[in-house]
């Protein structure tokens, strides 16, 4: 009998909208309430996301959330940490260099509650999900209280794994593959790579294995649910594994069930058909 539900947010959870569709939500809260399964957010998005998510639907989540990566485990309801790992601001000023260096297109940072983002296009304002700022090591120079749970890198695909190159070269960093997103730009589909940098051995997989420790569950009891590179090393701890069918070929590949896509309800279908086998 399965007992928890990793899952991801963008590309799974949420549709393209950012919004946790009707049916998904009923479909988790019919888990929780009929079968006893509680789901867990495992994001690589920063905690804050994930809170305003909790306060916003009537979803049955469980108390723990892993975000950024795995770099923030925390028990929301008591405030108490499983895990938190920051990056230095050495790091973040060598992850800076190897922006400028390559020539690409973004770097962000992520505190526990908010997205920093510097980009060649400044807007200096708060738009959307992230707050742009000239240059984030001054950033955090003047904001201590903002630490660097997780490093964002975006650009083009060569440039990238150039910097990907450089960052292997530290030995205190991990890093995700390049991954893929679409953000809306003047009413069209702008397609943008990425890759994420965190602290070594932050990780889906670590975090996953930390809750269930934690909650007393073992590998036959988890269910992993998600659509990108970061999700790969969860896939290690589950006894079902499922990605999206916008997902990447590689999760595709390594996935016991691909699922439909998450604009149409993808989490719902793969719960009723493996929880409730209708």
């Amino acid at each position: 009998m399965y007992k928890l539900i990793f899952i991801d947010l963008d590309g799974t959870l949420l549709n393209d909208a950012k919004e946790i569709s009707e049916e998904n939500i009923k479909w988790l809260n019919r888990a929780y309430k009929e079968r006893g399964i509680t789901t867990i957010v495992t994001t690589g998005r920063e905690l804050g996301l994930v809170k305003d998510l909790y306060k916003k639907y009537n979803c049955s989540f469980g108390d723990y959330v892993i975000a950024s990566d795995g770099a923030i485990i925390k028990n929301i309801k008591t405030e108490e940490y499983i895990n938190k790992e920051i990056l230095t601001i050495d790091e973040a000023k060598i992850l800076r260099e190897i922006y400028l260096n390559e020539d690409l297109d973004f770097i962000m940072i992520y505190g526990e509650e908010n997205e920093y983002m510097e980009r060649k296009e400044q807007k200096n304002k708060v738009q959307k999900e992230q707050i742009y700022v000239d240059n984030i090591i001054e950033l955090l120079e003047n904001n201590k209280d903002i630490e660097s749970t997780l490093c964002i890198i975006g650009g083009e695909k060569e440039k990238l794994n150039n910097a990907i190159e450089k960052v292997n070269n530290i030995n205190t960093l991990d890093y995700t593959p390049i991954c893929e997103y679409i953000r809306k730009g003047n009413g069209i589909d702008i397609k943008e790579h990425y890759f994420d940098i965190m602290k070594k051995g932050v990780n889906k997989k670590n975090a996953v294995k930390k809750v269930m420790d934690t909650l007393g569950a073992i590998h036959d009891e988890i269910i992993v649910i998600g659509d990108g590179g970061n999700d790969l090393p969860m896939f290690e701890y589950a006894k079902l594994k499922i990605a999206m069918e916008n997902g990447s070929d590689l999760l595709k590949q390594k996935a016991d069930y691909i699922t439909d896509k998450n604009n149409n309800d993808g989490v719902a279908k793969a719960i009723k058909k493996f929880v409730f086998e209708e």
